[in-house]
């Protein structure tokens, strides 16, 4: 089996780029709210605002959430490469021992 760790750590770091990607979206959409009487002084109007400032917050929402998910599984990624280059490490020196043992003998 062969494991690429800089492909791993490359796509960490892809999801920490869009994790910020995300986290600037839900920043930007914070900055911005539905104004009441935006679209009118009418019931329909104020029945559209408010489907509308719930469907902001709702994307506000979605975004963190996203930037969130990402962060994490960038973590992961580097966690999983680290593991596997630290195994590799192992398992090198495991054989050099072996391989000293056998010449010794």
């Amino acid at each position: 089996m062969e494991i690429d760790v800089d492909a791993m750590h490359t796509g960490a770091n892809r999801s920490y780029t869009a994790a910020g990607l995300a986290d600037d979206g839900a920043r930007n959409l914070s900055l911005r709210s539905v104004t009441c009487g935006m679209f009118g002084e009418f019931a329909a109007a104020a029945d559209f605002e408010g489907i509308l400032a719930d469907t902001h917050a709702q994307h506000m929402t979605t975004l963190q959430d996203v930037e969130r998910r990402l962060g994490v599984l960038g973590d992961k990624a580097h966690a999983a490469a680290g593991a596997f280059t630290d195994m590799e490490r192992r398992n090198t020196e495991a054989l050099r021992h072996v391989a000293w043992q056998t010449i010794q003998t």
